[in-house]
């Protein structure tokens, strides 16, 4: 936290205001995500890959040593106000369950329009998938969906349409800021958000970091690559437990620990435990 404080040039907020804020939130998510990945690491628990989603990138980075801790903090500090500047109101991001990735698209062709933008986004899973764009096309999409048969419709407490074209320009701009870094290719593989492969290049990394924010995340691809690498543990840095949860609808051989629901001391226990079993 002092670090942060030091590089942000004021102390991360914790309240009602900062709990309804894209640069507040975003600045929060990556100093705890990583404060806790490097816990971890500390007590011996290296991840085999690094899988961030949307914000999360930037923790997977800088633990895949691509990214100094301070450089991140400061793309992700520049990353939010641009977000939220560009739309302070008005827009935001919704999540269709029950219905196919066609099914979703027709929804969101028959809502969108020039005066009511709203976009097919993250494919979270099969069929949990996310839409954005401004408030008024997300709404009418939803009324789509439900139409089409959706189990359910929600709007995400998130105030920018992410993961979309709406967010071309502010890509554009983090992408050239991103050449002022000092970069490295990656020790652990990484996954790209909007590809959904892993790489350890740094050049497709910062493209990543940069662009992800106009493109949809494709996690479902994420969590299949790791899988077919290899992976069978899933450990998800807090806060919650989504990510987890998905991984474990799609692929039900693997296991997963959401870190806030169980603690640290007990996180290290498990995998330790696992991995005497395994050998």
């Amino acid at each position: 936290m002092k670090k942060a404080t030091s590089i942000i040039g004021t102390e991360l907020r914790d309240d009602e205001v900062a709990m309804g804020s894209t640069v507040w939130i975003q600045a929060a998510l990556f100093v705890k995500e990583t404060a806790i990945a490097y816990r971890l690491i500390e007590q011996g628990i290296r991840p085999q890959f690094v899988a961030g989603h949307s914000i999360g990138a930037f923790p997977a980075a800088v633990i895949a040593g691509v990214l100094s801790f301070e450089d991140a903090l400061r793309i992700v500090w520049l990353r939010a106000r641009l977000m939220e500047e560009a739309f302070p109101e008005g827009y935001g991001m919704g999540v269709i369950i029950g219905l196919t990735k066609a099914e979703v698209q027709q929804a969101v062709d028959l809502s969108h329009s020039e005066t009511m933008p709203v976009y097919l986004s993250n494919m979270n899973a099969e069929q949990q998938i996310a839409i954005s764009g401004s408030l008024e096309g997300i709404n009418k999409a939803f009324m789509h969906a439900k139409e089409f048969g959706a189990a359910k419709t929600v709007l995400l407490k998130v105030p920018i349409p992410s993961h979309s074209p709406l967010m071309s320009e502010v890509a554009n701009k983090l992408l050239l800021k991103m050449h002022t870094f000092s970069m490295r290719d990656a020790q652990i593989p990484y996954l790209v958000n909007h590809t959904g492969r892993k790489t350890t290049a740094k050049e497709k990394i910062a493209e990543d970091l940069a662009l992800n924010v106009a493109y949809p995340v494709r996690w479902m691809d994420m969590a299949a690559v790791c899988v077919e690498s290899g992976a069978n543990c899933f450990i998800e840095m807090p806060p919650g437990n989504t990510l987890s949860r998905l991984v474990k609808q799609a692929h039900k051989d693997t296991r997963q620990i959401a870190v806030c629901e169980i603690g640290l001391e007990a996180t290290q226990y498990l995998i330790r435990k696992w991995k005497e079993q395994e050998e």
